[in-house]
């Protein structure tokens, strides 16, 4: 066989495999392009901003230190974010940490709570019975769970002895619960509610003050009135 006829199978396979690159190319351009368009029609949404929740975990933080007495313990009470990702708990339990770590105290005890995601979030009234119960007036329980909400079967067993309450009560919760009427009831000193719309702030609290405002014994004014029940027909 000559030397020429061997050399031909080689320049058959040469358009054979240009063919292939050219495939591969059309099929990442095509891709590509389906990916503009469909980020084009369909954006991404906005990134999550943790920076307000983050400033809500240091004001809570700073109050808790403000109400605890030498030798009281700091109870918090979070959700369990291990199954159900939550940005908003996970950033305002690490400015808590944080803002206390920064004045050399810490948390004594901890309750992270599993919470159904197709639920409204809050503590069990019989959970926070039990807190209320064994801790003293030395102590500060900060719930990013919602205030305690208890019968008067539960309050009547509570001395006057009791712990400081910093409730976490965003969103419908101040529509849903009575909160001046816990403030009456002694079963909470401060609570964080979410404002209706974001304020134009400034200062050293500007990511908490947007969207948040802290209500105490001071501006209980500042809680709207629960909607009037209506009527049955």
């Amino acid at each position: 066989m000559s030397a020429s006829s061997r050399a031909a199978p080689a320049a058959r396979s040469a358009p054979e495999g240009g063919g292939k690159v050219r495939g591969i190319v059309a099929g990442v351009v095509t891709l590509a392009a389906g990916g503009v368009i469909y980020f084009t029609l369909v954006p991404m949404p906005p990134k999550f901003d943790r920076a307000p929740h983050t400033a809500l975990g240091q004001v809570l933080a700073r109050e808790a230190l403000k109400l605890q007495q030498p030798g009281g313990r700091i109870i918090f009470i979070t959700r369990d974010t291990t199954m159900f990702k939550t940005p908003a708990f996970e950033a305002q339990s690490e400015g808590f940490e944080k803002e206390l770590r920064k004045a050399g105290a810490k948390i004594a005890v901890k309750r992270v709570l599993k919470v159904d995601p197709l639920r409204v979030v809050a503590v069990p009234p019989g959970d926070f019975f039990e807190l209320l119960r064994k801790a003293n007036e030395k102590d500060v329980i900060v719930s990013l769970l919602g205030p305690p909400v208890l019968d008067a079967a539960q309050i009547g067993k509570l001395t006057e002895n009791r712990p400081h309450v910093i409730a976490v009560c965003s969103g419908a919760m101040p529509q849903q619960v009575d909160l001046k009427r816990l403030f009456d009831q002694r079963l909470i000193e401060a609570v964080v509610i979410s404002r209706n719309e974001p304020a134009s702030a400034g200062g050293a609290n500007d990511g908490f003050d947007r969207h948040f405002k802290l209500i105490t014994t001071a501006n209980l004014s500042d809680l709207l009135p629960l909607p009037a029940a209506k009527p049955l027909r």
